[in-house]
């Protein structure tokens, strides 16, 4: 792979190139790296006929893929950039996304770190008030092309974004890392449900304290788990917050503001501003695979 200026190359992939590295090594390295099939299937309904891509330099194939991710860049733009065909720049990206997807998977519980290890290391001021504090979470929506099928696109229909979108749930930690990202769903879900369907509750201990936003009135769902949920305090018929709730308030909203970094950094992968029905299939894939990327944003790496 061709050396780019450093600047150059953190705004096409959104990563410096010491992280690049970092990455390479975390997905394998050439042990791994070498060994990906890269297979597409042409035919005829009475022949299948399988071709192989030819073998390329790993590391190119990966910089193609947060290329794309990072700049939303076309497969024709791209294939006629890196001297391939449409076709092949297609298969190269829709294998690396499944590849970095799986290998991200791995360390899903270990992303999600626990209070006790986010306790180790210095805690940022703001979240000294929250004592067992493990998670801020709040949901973010991706808007997608308006599906073919009428129930679809109703279920997919956001009063909130006016638009047709598919919604997650994320988590950040103390130090603003991404430890949680959920599957999507229907865009006209309830923070409640989408709560409930995420799965957080697999990595949640008894004592773990979740910073949440007002819509997650989810407190009653992990009272059996002894997790505590703390959202703002609601106003109510009152006409406004007593002393004592508005400094609980304002310490929420100023922790909660790392976590509203994250989406605002993972929304900056540009393949997710124009999700068409063809990308649905593989979109919480690419999702999962950009909030993992996060963590590799020169930002969020900490020298030990």
């Amino acid at each position: 792979m061709k050396l780019l200026h450093l600047l150059e190359f953190c705004r096409l992939t959104g990563i410096t190139q010491e992280n690049f590295e970092a990455l390479y090594d975390f997905l394998g390295g050439d042990e791994v790296c070498l060994r990906l099939k890269y297979n597409y299937r042409r035919g005829t309904p009475n022949r299948l006929i399988y071709r192989t891509i030819t073998a390329r330099e790993p590391r190119e194939n990966l910089f193609l893929t947060l290329v794309r991710l990072r700049r939303g860049e076309s497969l024709q733009d791209l294939a006629l950039n890196f001297g391939l065909s449409k076709t092949h720049v297609s298969t190269i990206f829709y294998t690396w996304v499944q590849f970095m997807y799986l290998q991200f998977k791995r360390i899903e519980k270990e992303m999600c770190v626990t209070r006790h290890d986010q306790k180790k290391n210095k805690v940022p001021p703001c979240y000294k008030f929250f004592k067992n504090f493990r998670l801020c979470l709040d949901s973010f929506h991706i808007k997608i092309q308006a599906p073919y099928h009428y129930r679809q696109q109703g279920n997919t229909w956001s009063p909130y974004k006016s638009d047709n979108t598919i919604v997650y749930l994320i988590g950040t930690t103390s130090r603003g890392s991404v430890g949680f990202i959920s599957s999507g769903q229907e865009g006209s879900i309830s923070d409640r449900a989408l709560f409930e369907n995420s799965g957080i509750k697999r990595f949640l201990e008894p004592g773990d304290l979740l910073l949440v936003d007002r819509g997650f009135t989810v407190q009653d769902l992990v009272d059996a788990d002894g997790i505590k949920v703390l959202h703002p305090p609601f106003l109510g018929d009152r006409n406004r917050l007593s002393p004592e709730e508005e400094l609980l308030f304002k310490k929420i909203s100023h922790a909660r503001v790392h976590v509203e970094r994250a989406i605002r950094k993972v929304k900056c992968f540009q393949i997710l501003r124009n999700v068409t029905n063809r990308m649905l299939p593989i979109l919480d894939q690419i999702v999962y695979v950009c909030a993992c990327l996060v963590n590799f944003d020169p930002d969020n790496i900490r020298v030990v």
